[in-house]
C-alpha cells in the first residue's frame, strides 16, 4: 500500500452496525473528530459495506468494543490497514466480566489505543494485559460555539419549562443514575425540576424515572449537537447535572463548563482527572453524597470549570494530538 504524505492522509472511520440508533458520547466524539481533522488536511470518510474504500484509505479507525466488532478488526488487520481504536470504556478487575472477552484480543491487535484519560489508558492495560506504550491520551473536547451565549427564552418556550430547572445531558438508562438523583432532588429541592435531554435507551427504566420524579421531571428528547436549542437549555438551568456511575468523562459536562454552567459530576470514571477541583462532586452510589452535592452546588461557582474547558478543552485544540498519533503510524 503507498504511503501517504500529510496533505492526503486517509482515515477510514467504523462503528458497530447500530451505533447512530440512540447514539451517545462515543459517536459524539467520533462526529467530532472527522470535523475537526479536516483542519489538518486529513480526509476522513465512513466505512460502507456496499463499497468498503479500503484501498483508499492507510488507517482503520474504530469507535466501539462492542461485540462483534473483533471480526473486522482481524480482517483489516488482514488488509493490510494500521488498526487504531477509541475503547471509550471504564472497566476494573471488578467489571471486567461485564464485558465481551473480545475487548482484550481488540485492544491487542490494534496498532494504538485511543483514550480519553491517562487513568483510562492504565486502567485498560493493567485489567487486560496490554503493554502501556500502546495507549495514547487524546483527551475530549467542546465546540468552540459554546463559547456563544444563546437566550435562556428559546428552550423554555419550546418546552413549555416554567421555573428553575437542574439540566442532564445524557441518554436515559441505569447507568446514568437519573432515577436516584431526582428522588433526592424532590426530597431536597422540591422547587427544582430536573430536565434531560436524550434518548430513551431504555424504556422501563425511563417510566420508574418519571414515576418518581412526577412533575418534577421532563425528558425533551435528543436536541441536535451544538444547537441554538441545546445552548438555550444551558444557559437557562440553574446547574448542569450528571450523577452516572462513571464517565470518561461526560463530553456533555465539558460543553456545559464551556458554556459557563455551574457543574454537579459523578467521580466515577475518570472526570477528576479533567476537572480536579473545578466543580461540584458527587458520589453516584451514595444518596448521601448526592444530597451534599446538591446543597454544595448552590453556593458553588464556574469560573475555574469554564477556564480550564475554554483554555485546554476545545475540539480544535485537542485533535493535534489525533493527528499526532495518525502521523506516527504512516
Amino acid at each position: 500500500m503507498a504511503r501517504l504524505g500529510r496533505a492526503n492522509m486517509k482515515i477510514l472511520f467504523y462503528s458497530y452496525p447500530w451505533a447512530m440508533d440512540i447514539p451517545g458520547g462515543g459517536e459524539r466524539q467520533m462526529f467530532a473528530y472527522a470535523s475537526h481533522l479536516r483542519q489538518f488536511e486529513i480526509e476522513v470518510s465512513w466505512y460502507d459495506m456496499w463499497n468498503p474504500s479500503f484501498d483508499r484509505n492507510e488507517i482503520f479507525h474504530v469507535f466501539s468494543v462492542m461485540p462483534g466488532v473483533i471480526e473486522m478488526c482481524d480482517y483489516v488487520k488482514r488488509r493490510g490497514l494500521k488498526l487504531v481504536v477509541s475503547p471509550n470504556l471504564w472497566v476494573t478487575h471488578e467489571t471486567r466480566e461485564n464485558y465481551s472477552r473480545d475487548v482484550c484480543n481488540i485492544l491487542k491487535l490494534a496498532d494504538r489505543v485511543i483514550v480519553n484519560s491517562n487513568m483510562e489508558g492504565d486502567a485498560l492495560s493493567d485489567v487486560y494485559g496490554v503493554a502501556r506504550e500502546k495507549f495514547h491520551t487524546v483527551f475530549n473536547g467542546s465546540e468552540t460555539v459554546f463559547i456563544d451565549s444563546a437566550d435562556a427564552r428559546i428552550f423554555r418556550n419550546r418546552f413549555a419549562i416554567d421555573g428553575p430547572y437542574v439540566l442532564n445531558v445524557a441518554n436515559v438508562e441505569p447507568r446514568k443514575r437519573q432515577l436516584e438523583f431526582v428522588r433526592v432532588l424532590r426530597q431536597e429541592r422540591p422547587d427544582l425540576k430536573l430536565v434531560i435531554v436524550g434518548g430513551i435507551r431504555d424504556k422501563s427504566y425511563a417510566s420508574a424515572c418519571l414515576a418518581e420524579g412526577k412533575e418534577n421531571l421532563s425528558m425533551v428528547g435528543t436536541l441536535p449537537y451544538a444547537s441554538e436549542m441545546l445552548r438555550s437549555a444551558l444557559a437557562g438551568c440553574e446547574y448542569f447535572a450528571m450523577p452516572s456511575l462513571l464517565e470518561t468523562p461526560s463530553l456533555a459536562a465539558i460543553e456545559a463548563a464551556t458554556a459557563g454552567v455551574k457543574i454537579l459530576l459523578t467521580s466515577g470514571g475518570s472526570t477528576v482527572e479533567y476537572f480536579g477541583r473545578s466543580v461540584t462532586w458527587l458520589d453516584p452510589e451514595s444518596p448521601d453524597s448526592i444530597r451534599a452535592g446538591i446543597a454544595a452546588v448552590e453556593s458553588a461557582t464556574p469560573e475555574h470549570s469554564t477556564w480550564l474547558a475554554r483554555d485546554r478543552l476545545l475540539w480544535p485544540k485537542v485533535v493535534r494530538e489525533l493527528v499526532n498519533v495518525y502521523k506516527a503510524l504512516v
